[in-house]
């Protein structure tokens, strides 16, 4: 089965800046055993622009969904947890809502994949699928910064459905 990475359209170069990120929340709680800890609805604070380009996914520094893509990844997950992340802009009056995921995390780097420094960046990803189960969307484990791995079934999903700014990059699996 074919496996993609799910993730932001690096052509968009006008996004929402979250501010304050570190103040609101602890990364380490973005797991299903801590996720407890995470405010909900997680407030942000964020800086845009007129022309600023609010995505279905927006990357850094947290992985967020739109409702739209949220909708579309409980279809697929429905036991997926999401923390409801309202994106304010106080100087234009402005509110965006999306979704911080909480997705299942699996050790699946084979053998063949390859780290940078200490293991905590990969390098070469190359998935294990007897350690994926069958996983429909899941989390890479072995990744410091989320790595979202979606089945080839939700890749087509996403794509025929209108969803701006999202990459999806195939990922070889043995």
């Amino acid at each position: 089965m074919d496996y993609f990475l799910l993730k932001q359209d690096e052509r968009y170069t006008d996004v929402p800046m979250l501010l304050d990120v570190r103040k609101k929340i602890d990364t380490r709680d973005i797991h299903r055993v801590r996720a407890h800890k995470i405010a909900d609805p997680l407030i942000l604070q964020i800086k845009s622009e007129a022309e600023s380009s609010f995505l279905d996914i927006l990357e850094y520094p947290l992985f967020l969904l739109s409702d739209k893509l949220k909708r579309l990844v409980e279809a697929y997950e429905p036991d997926t947890l999401f923390k409801l992340t309202p994106l304010i802009d106080l100087s234009r009056h402005l509110q965006k809502n999306y979704y911080l995921p909480i997705f299942d995390e699996l050790e699946v780097v084979s053998a063949h994949g390859e780290f940078h420094r200490g293991n905590s960046q990969i390098k070469k990803l190359v998935l294990k699928e007897e350690n994926m189960h069958g996983k429909k969307i899941f989390r890479i484990k072995e990744s410091e910064k989320p790595l979202i791995a979606v089945r080839l079934d939700v890749a087509e999903s996403i794509l025929r459905r209108d969803l701006t700014g999202i990459r999806l990059e195939r990922v070889p699996v043995e």
